[in-house]
C-alpha cells in the first residue's frame, strides 16, 4: 500500500512538474514573438541564467564578513 501510494505521489508530481515546464514556455514564446529583438535577447539571456548556462550580470559579491584580497 505504501509503495502503491508512493508511485502515485511521484507520478502526480511529474506531472504536475510537466505542465508547470510547458505554461512556462509558453509565456515564453508568446513574449518572445510580441517582443522587439532587444526584448528578445534579454528574454533569452534571463532563460539561459535560469537554466543554468551561464551567468548574467555583475559578479555576486562575497559574502559579508570575508575580506577578498587580489593574488600576488
Amino acid at each position: 500500500m505504501m509503495l502503491t501510494a508512493a508511485i502515485v505521489t511521484a507520478a502526480v508530481l511529474g506531472v504536475a512538474k510537466v505542465v508547470r515546464d510547458w505554461l512556462i514556455l509558453r509565456q515564453v514564446r508568446a513574449a518572445m514573438d510580441a517582443g522587439t529583438p532587444e526584448d528578445r535577447v534579454r528574454i533569452g539571456m534571463r532563460l539561459a541564467e535560469a537554466l543554468g548556462g551561464g551567468q548574467s550580470g555583475p559578479a555576486p559579491e562575497p559574502p559579508a564578513g570575508e575580506a577578498v584580497t587580489p593574488p600576488r
